[in-house]
């Protein structure tokens, strides 16, 4: 790039070329081809997604503009926000697949900078949506009043630059905070709570409803001018006083809307140049004085482990204890308990005895990050797991180990909230979770240490939307674990259609075990000759910026 002109055009251009050659090139490798077909798929989930729900949000606007009652507009319009900024947010998996800030190393300028962090940032699944989202709402309302087109173009433009901007602001604080430790543990415990807080919300919309209407529609109009001065509200008010003539009024809440707009520019803007300045969060860290002694803590003593094996166990749940997603996962089993108290009445009545099998399942799929990379947290660190006199078989055991030890303590914690809410689960029950666990565990194990090793991706905890593994290993591992538990539900037709008995379902499954526990051992035994192999591959992966 040092030779080309300081013109942001052709830096561009530059940028886009490279990005083209990186495609291409990851082509000639089994893991970018898998990677690629991946990315199809999610690609045509993304438009079957996008295209119902425009067609679904256009057809909402279509009939309440029809039917002249415009103010109802800012029901879609709030739909459309708030997936567009809490979905990034929440579905971690889907993150950029650049780290632009990267191009700091080079003579780029800052509006170049500026428009590459926004388009690379803006060609992600929640900004695809929200543009085919909106782009039925402006032909709902367009073909509903054709008079009304000018200004819904007018105003869907303006609330789509609106999102677009304010998740990129929201992006780059977020990854700002990540940068330092203490921050990355408050926003642990934030989106702890926010997890929690919409499970709540149903038991508090449950009493609500009990209300009568007119109370219902008092507490309604109380919000009402709170939420028109926000930004789907302040959209949904100028079609509003356009309809009916009132351009004053329109303007003045258009006007609301650029503001709006211009906020989240300003501090997108103010965020970027500080990094484009030579910021460097990461670095705000704490460091011990080199006059202070060092305090060497002595390891666990565990009876059943030995040796490396020991210290690696010990290390891998130490990372676990610090990690705010892995503490999340403590969490999640009784959220999903909640859950299905919650909606017990509505679905699953008369299986409510198989909501702890259904919960050691969903035990097993939350921890799909850390099974199937699972030295995706090692960084640079590998390349000490290679030159120590240590066997990958004995790291693959510890970590395993460890993993296991959380599953334990998540489905311990299932068992505590399924008392407590519900009747305790049942010997056949217990016996058929068992059952399960003995023939799922040992093949996802199998499969999460084999893709471990052949599609590493390094794990980034200090920036956000970076704790994933690689898209070929998230639609194997999807793969596995639907499988799994398709045999399960498998298992259980069959013991209760030809014997009437859970008891036949848990032989069935063990039965099935006996290959899968064959399985993990041969991977275990073959791990550290594909390590050899591949051992340019996990270097390079995990060793990277």
């Amino acid at each position: 790039m040092a030779g080309l002109s300081s013109a942001s055009g052709e830096q561009l251009r530059a940028i886009a070329m490279l990005r083209w050659r990186l495609l291409v090139n990851a082509l000639r490798s089994v893991r970018g081809r898998l990677n690629l077909v991946s990315r199809g798929l999610a690609t045509l989930l993304v438009a079957g997604a996008g295209i119902g729900g425009g067609i679904a949000l256009g057809s909402m606007a279509w009939g309440i503009t029809r039917e002249s009652n415009l103010e109802l507009l800012a029901i879609p319009l709030w739909i459309v926000f708030l997936f567009w900024q809490l979905f990034p947010v929440m579905a971690t998996a889907f993150n950029e697949n650049v780290d632009t800030s990267s191009l700091l190393r080079f003579p780029l300028s800052y509006p170049a900078y500026f428009l590459i962090r926004l388009i690379f940032g803006a060609l992600d699944i929640a900004t695809a949506l929200g543009l085919l989202w909106s782009l039925g709402l402006l032909i709902g309302i367009s073909a509903a009043d054709f008079h009304l087109a000018p200004w819904a173009l007018l105003v869907i433009g303006s609330f789509t630059i609106f999102n677009i901007l304010f998740a990129r602001m929201i992006f780059v604080l977020i990854e700002h905070w990540l940068s330092r430790r203490r921050s990355r543990e408050v926003l642990g415990v934030v989106f702890l709570l926010m997890m929690v807080g919409f499970q709540i919300a149903g038991p508090v919309l449950g009493r609500y409803s009990k209300k009568t209407g007119p109370e219902r529609f008092l507490v309604l109009q109380k919000l009402i001018p709170v939420e028109r001065v926000l930004p789907p509200g302040a959209a949904a008010s100028v079609l509003l006083n356009a309809s009916r003539g009132h351009l004053a009024a329109g303007i003045l809440f258009g006007t609301l809307l650029a503001c709006y707009s211009a906020g989240a520019f300003w501090i997108l803007n103010l965020r970027l140049r500080d990094q484009y300045s030579g910021e460097n969060s990461s670095g705000g860290e704490k460091r011990r004085s080199p006059d202070l002694p060092a305090t060497v803590q002595p390891g666990w003593r565990i009876p059943i482990l030995r040796g490396p094996t020991a210290a690696l166990y010990e290390k891998e749940l130490h990372y676990f204890s610090r990690s705010g997603p892995m503490l999340f996962t403590m969490v999640m089993p009784l959220v999903m308990v909640f859950v299905l108290w919650g909606g017990r009445k509505a679905f699953m009545p008369h299986q409510m005895g198989f909501v702890f099998p259904v919960g050691a399942a969903y035990c097993l799929l939350v921890l799909t990050n850390i099974v199937y990379n699972s030295f995706g947290g090692e960084g640079g660190g590998i390349q000490f797991l290679f030159v120590s006199p240590v066997s990958f078989r004995r790291v693959a055991i510890a970590k395993n180990l460890a993993q296991l030890t959380v599953l334990a303590i998540d489905v311990s914690i299932l068992w505590l909230g399924v008392r407590a809410i519900y009747n305790p689960p049942t010997g056949r029950v217990i016996v058929f979770t068992l059952a399960w666990y003995f023939f799922a565990v040992p093949l996802n194990f199998a499969v999460g240490n084999w893709l471990s090793v052949y599609t590493p991706k390094r794990i980034d905890y200090a920036t956000f939307g970076r704790q994933r593994a690689a898209e070929s290993t998230i639609l194997l591992s999807l793969l596995v674990q639907f499988s799994a538990i398709a045999t399960g539900a498998a298992a259980i037709f069959i013991g209760k259609r030809f014997f009437s008995s859970l008891w036949a379902s848990s032989v069935v499954l063990l039965v099935l075990a006996l290959p899968s526990i064959v399985g993990y051992f041969v991977v275990l035994g073959r791990i550290d000759r594909i390590a050899q192999q591949r051992r340019e591959v996990l270097t390079t992966e995990l060793c990277r910026d």
